[in-house]
């Protein structure tokens, strides 16, 4: 008889599972000391390794593994409390979402389901993606890492068990070592695949398994001392409590900084006789780590929808108010829901049977919901005209990945007719196009538009991104290529530079940083960034005069410390209005515009090197300040009078708001100078709408 320790309750396990959950759920309610509390996550990964391993391989050793009673199993553990929460979500996303939002909800709810939300949201990310705290389900993208596990790792311990009994050991860890090493390339690589999917997250489970295996066959660590047993955990508890406190969202992860908590969560596993174990044991803490799952799955829910409603960022206070509401509701979960279903009451057959049959009554809702568009039904049309508005994207703008611009008639127009303008620049300037390509069409001259994500129109510098490893380079190919088309092209009287000339400064807690082409970003100071900033753009200006193309510098549009389409929506949806109330209290807030106080980059330093830029440039140089056309007065606009947002999201142009912008950038008496050869006989000048340099920007 093969002993199989992981059958023995082990209530420091629960207890593990409880500082798992506290630091995730605390690292999303926004607490500083928690900032690195996710990988609370690969905590989790490593107790699903060691505990379902142990019963697979135990099973496998008495010849009685079936997979009938490990899935069924497996769904008595999972499905319950997840279509509950996934019910009583859909209710809530009925009164609160916008159709938009209730489509993607549904969308995301069948892919938890059906165990591949991770996949869903790999593919899902992009530039323009929703922010984390708008997706609801997100948290179900650890569930389907380790749905997907199971459904190979099984066939893995039997096929390693029949061929290679005696080097089981060795093999598993062979394949934790080769996914743990194509984590920290892919890492480098595409930061969104290594996060969310399974081949760059299985060592992580697989070191949980790894334990389980040796502690069958009799390997254990805790047969030492108990100094040595408890140094050990010690050690492990450390290994845990560091990145929790000490990692944020800049971490690159997972890859090597996950190593850390997993084996830290490892230790901890492997020395259930020492002190560590025996706190982790005590009632507290096992009570939370048996309420774990259901809290996992509420909190999250609950955070994102509040953050919904809100058209501010959630305030500490109330996040926390949520997480211990959804506590509660996790307890409640526990006793009524997840206990009453775990006790196998049917054959292993027939609760498969019964589990599939729910998963597709559960998901028929979700599935009509996504092909009914969100049900726009449930709302005045206004709602519906706010979603098409902020929807539109610019189609000449390429993200990330890309080395040369758009191609297309509306990107690159054919024939090189006079008089013509380009718009260069990143997802700010790309904003802009439809204006300025509404305006081009009403005046009878081409518009070119060169936009990449995240890559501000600068040829001696470029936007190294962590997040992105290889954006910086892709960025200065691309730029070198549009300079190239610039060059050859003499129509083009008139170069628009446009971007989020900040965007490092305000980013640079995640290592964001301009660089020089080729340069190491993470060697870059960050007081480097206004410098090479100045010194790249008075370069870049300096080359397109010498092309004779006059050159428009233009200031940032408003960046709104606030979701100004969040603001929209609220007024139209009365749930949301309601709710959303409760949490913003009273922000000054007009149904059309904000405070200045709201505006992140009104007094921004960068707008003052875009100014000096402009001063020191030879004639043919105008500098544009946006500002003037959208913040008259003392306010901002972010809505037009008929409810139109001007504003996609908090810094980036709606077409309808490029229309108002683009209005500054080519005022009607540029038309008539357009028509000239160029404007290299005019003197440099500053302007917001019209205005000579010596008149001060704001």
């Amino acid at each position: 008889m093969h002993n199989n320790p992981v059958r023995t309750y082990r209530p420091d396990i629960d207890g593990l599972r409880s500082v798992a959950v506290i630091s995730v759920v605390l690292f999303h309610a926004g607490l500083r000391s928690f900032s690195g509390g996710f990988v609370g996550v690969d905590i989790f990964f490593v107790i699903s390794g060691y505990l379902i391993t142990g019963h697979i391989y135990g099973d496998i050793l008495k010849s009685e593994f079936k997979f009938t009673r490990f899935y069924a199993r497996r769904a008595r553990r999972i499905l319950p409390a997840l279509f509950f929460v996934l019910a009583v979500s859909f209710l809530i996303g009925f009164l609160l979402l916008s159709p938009g939002e209730f489509r993607k909800f549904s969308h995301s709810a069948v892919a938890a389901m059906l165990g591949f939300s991770n996949v869903y949201y790999w593919l899902s990310s992009n530039y323009f993606s929703p922010a984390s705290d708008q997706l609801p389900m997100l948290m179900t993208w650890s569930l389907g890492v380790e749905e997907q596990f199971y459904m190979v790792f099984p066939w893995i311990i039997l096929f390693l068990n029949r061929y290679f009994k005696r080097a089981i050991l060795p093999a598993i860890a062979s394949l934790v070592v080769l996914s743990f090493i194509f984590s920290v390339a892919a890492l480098k690589i595409n930061p969104a695949f290594t996060f969310y999917l399974l081949p760059t997250r299985a060592w992580e489970l697989g070191i949980g398994g790894i334990l389980a295996v040796m502690e069958t066959k009799g390997l254990r660590l805790d047969r030492g001392g108990s100094a040595v047993v408890n140094a050990i955990a010690l050690i492990g508890a450390i290994l845990i409590v560091v990145p929790i406190c000490v990692y944020n969202d800049s971490t690159p992860f997972p890859g090597a900084a996950a190593l850390l908590p997993v084996l830290g969560s490892a230790l901890l596993i492997a020395t259930p006789s020492s002190i560590v174990a025996f706190a982790l044991g005590s009632r507290p803490f096992v009570f939370i780590g048996l309420v774990s799952y259901s809290w996992y799955l509420w909190h999250w829910p609950l955070l994102s929808f509040a953050s919904v409603a809100s058209v501010w960022p959630l305030p500490q206070s109330t996040a926390l108010l949520i997480v211990g509401l959804s506590f509660i509701l996790a307890v409640l979960t526990y006793y009524l829901v997840e206990k009453p279903f775990r006790r196998p009451g049917l054959s292993n057959g027939r609760t498969l049977w019964r589990y599939a049959t729910a998963l597709a009554v559960f998901a028929l809702p979700f599935a009509l919901t996504a092909l009914l568009a969100g049900v726009p039904q449930r709302f005045g049309s206004q709602v519906t005209r706010i979603e098409e508005i902020a929807g539109g994207r610019e189609a000449c703008l390429v993200s990330y990945g890309a080395t040369a611009p758009a191609l297309g008639s509306n990107c690159q127009p054919a024939g090189n007719t006079e008089p013509a303008i380009a718009l260069i620049g990143d997802s700010h300037a790309a904003a802009l196009a439809p204006g300025l390509r509404a305006i081009a069409q009403e005046r009878g001259y081409q518009l070119y538009v060169f936009t990449k994500t995240s890559c501000p129109p600068l040829t001696d510098a470029t936007r190294y991104m962590p997040n992105h490893p290889l954006h910086a380079a892709e960025c200065s190919a691309y730029n070198a290529k549009v300079l190239g088309l610039l060059r050859e092209n003499d129509a083009i009287k008139k170069v628009i530079l446009a971007g989020y000339w900040s965007a490092p400064m305000r980013e640079a807690e995640t290592g964001s940083r301009y660089i020089s082409p080729g340069a190491n970003g993470a060697e870059q100071a960050e007081n480097q960034n206004g410098p090479t900033l100045e010194s790249a753009l008075a370069s870049q200006v300096a080359q397109l005069r010498a092309m004779n193309k006059d050159v428009v510098l233009l200031q940032d549009v408003p960046l709104f410390n606030f979701n100004p389409v969040r603001a929209v929506l609220q007024r139209a949806i009365p749930f949301r209005a309601a709710f959303g109330r409760w949490i913003d209290g009273d922000r000054d807030l007009t149904p059309y515009d904000a405070p200045m106080k709201a505006v992140a980059n009104f007094n921004d330093p960068v707008r003052d090197i875009i100014t000096r830029v402009a001063e020191k440039s030879p004639p043919g140089v105008a500098l544009v300040d946006p500002f003037n056309a959208l913040c008259p007065g003392a306010r901002c606009s972010f809505s037009a009078a008929d409810g139109a947002p001007l504003f996609i999201d908090n810094q980036h142009l709606s077409t309808v708001g490029s229309e108002v912008a683009a209005r500054a950038v080519l005022p009607a008496d540029d038309e008539e100078k357009m028509r000239t050869t160029s404007f290299s006989d005019k003197q440099s000048w500053v302007t917001g709408i019209v205005r000579h340099i010596d008149t001060p920007v704001r």
